[in-house]
């Protein structure tokens, strides 16, 4: 419960971490890679490697499907999607957004208190999502205010916080009667938060790079 609580007072004080990205650009830039970084530590050394004993090449299959799945969706409605602003389209956006605050909402769970077993570091989950969601929060209101305005971007912040909500209830609901199936998730989650990292490295890293070349 407190890792849900933090998302949702984080969710409501995206406005002012966008303002403090756009006022203090540098120190913006130095705190993405510092959160980047441990996001990545997080996923390796606490979310996919200790799951592999338990599910094996399974552990490897639901990080790489999380990792697609999140990497095409990002890619297909907020690359380029100027040119599918239909409302059918804006319809489907908030959708993919709902689902995706669902599945953010069910990482939060307290495993001991929903009798999950024992897990060396249960936590690392939850802070890895939350540190995912500062960045991926602030990009998704910068998008929505500069296209629609603050009532639109206020309004798809709503959306994620009701999934967010939704998905924490249902995982406690759901893991409570199939506990051994937490850490394939888990898994899964740890390749969908990398698609954040992906991005940033092939924003930052490779764009650096390429100018060099």
């Amino acid at each position: 419960m407190f890792y849900l609580i933090l998302s949702l007072v984080q969710l409501a004080l995206t406005p002012l971490v966008v303002l403090g990205i756009a006022r203090f650009r540098r120190v913006s830039q130095v705190f993405a890679f510092l959160l980047v970084a441990a996001i990545t530590y997080n996923i390796f050394a606490h979310i996919i490697f200790e799951h592999l004993e338990t599910f094996g090449a399974g552990a490897v299959i639901a990080a790489g499907f999380g990792l697609i799945l999140f990497s095409y969706g990002d890619h297909f409605f907020f690359v380029d999607s100027p040119k599918k602003m239909s409302w059918l389209f804006i319809i489907l956006v908030q959708v993919f957004l709902f689902l995706h605050a669902t599945t953010d909402g069910a990482a939060l769970i307290d495993v001991h208190d929903a009798g999950l077993g024992a897990h060396l570091h249960p936590e690392k989950l939850s802070q890895s999502v939350l540190l995912h969601r500062l960045m991926f929060e602030a990009f998704i209101w910068k998008y929505f205010y500069e296209r629609y305005g603050h009532r639109a971007a206020l309004l798809v912040l709503l959306n994620i916080a009701v999934g967010t909500i939704v998905g924490f209830v249902a995982s406690q609901a759901v893991f409570r009667h199939m506990p051994s199936y937490f850490d394939l998730f888990e898994a899964f989650m740890g390749g969908a938060l990398f698609h954040l990292v992906y991005d940033y490295l092939k924003e930052n890293v490779l764009r650096i790079r390429h100018r060099h070349g």
